[in-house]
């Protein structure tokens, strides 16, 4: 038996696959039936469609906002305006819950045996596979407002990469929110908002991708850090984890060995996650003028890309490098 712990997105989509590919596979979750999270989730459109197809889900039924531009900021360049590469906001409560939408699942905690491979998809909490060494987790405050200060997609980045504010559209509304290392940036980027819901988490962003496993229990999504350090982007890259995952069971004639592909392929998969989380923590350390973390700038240009934002690199060091 396979036990997905967790029905996030990540874990719903794993659940919905390997019931597909005839695994005998049961689903676990303490939220009560219908849970709301209020949250703007933005990811890639084109890339989604890809992977629903693969459930026979149309991606399209569920996107809030599909954008047309992006305005990036910071502390030392003003705003910026680059086309949309697909960037949207999707409505993931409605997308989770057609996922497991005649699937075998439980509103409770998981419940397995010794025999069984559990799956921990439990997002930031990691509730199975145990708290990791060395985590790198932001504290977020999140609104769903009536009005935002941009018709469409914002970010606004905080100095020497201490967190960011952000500004999704969604079908009604705004979800504006910021992370960051304290809670008065958090606060001053959210004053004067009136709040329709409010939502307090914590995100992962740092790659555990060494702290996969705990016996049977094997990580996928962001209990093992598949978020972006740079843009905070984890849909995609959970459904990913997913999808390798359930490539890996069926390939793999034991636990052992589902340990061995599966820890490879993500390694393999996200190994630009590696580089963007070292440019996270040279930027918090003033030492991002470096010729490694010059290389590293690479996969911040394709992270963005792959989020869904055309970004122009040449619109920045004209901004921020005078000439």
């Amino acid at each position: 038996m396979i036990v997905v712990a967790g029905l996030g997105l990540s874990g719903s989509y794993l659940l919905k696959r390997l019931d597909d590919e005839g695994f005998e596979a049961r689903g676990f979750d303490p939220r009560i039936q219908d849970f709301y999270v209020p949250c703007g989730y933005a990811t890639n459109i084109r890339k989604l469609r890809d992977i629903l197809r693969s459930v026979n889900l149309n991606a399209d039924d569920y996107v809030e906002h599909e954008g047309k531009e992006v305005t990036i900021s910071g502390p030392d360049m003003p705003e910026l305006t680059f086309s949309s590469a697909g960037i949207c906001t999707i409505d993931k409560n409605r997308l989770e819950k057609d996922l497991i939408s005649g699937q075998g699942y439980e509103r409770t905690r998981a419940k397995f045996g010794p025999g069984d491979t559990v799956i921990d998809a439990t997002g930031v909490s990691r509730y199975y596979l145990g708290k990791a060494e060395n985590d790198f987790l932001m504290y977020t405050k999140e609104y769903v407002t009536a009005k935002a200060g941009h018709s469409d997609f914002h970010f606004r980045y905080f100095s020497r990469g201490t967190g960011y504010y952000w500004e999704f559209p969604l079908k009604k509304g705004f979800h504006v929110g910021a992370g960051a290392d304290g809670v008065e940036a958090i606060n001053q980027s959210l004053a004067g908002f009136v709040p329709e819901r409010v939502l307090s988490r914590k995100i992962r962003l740092k790659p555990l991708f060494d702290q996969m496993f705990n016996r049977n229990i094997i990580g996928t999504g962001e209990s093992i850090g598949t978020v972006s350090p740079i843009t905070g982007e984890g849909i995609i890259p959970s459904l990913v984890s997913a999808e390798i995952l359930v490539r890996c069971l069926k390939e793999a004639a034991d636990v052992e060995e589902l340990k061995v592909l599966y820890g490879k392929r993500i390694r393999d998969r996200f190994a630009a996650y590696t580089g963007l989380f070292d440019l996270l923590t040279a930027s918090r350390n003033g030492k991002l003028l470096t010729l490694r973390n010059i290389r590293n700038a690479r996969y911040a240009k394709a992270d963005f890309e792959g989020f869904g934002i055309d970004l122009k690199i040449w619109k920045i060091i004209r901004r921020l490098i005078p000439i």
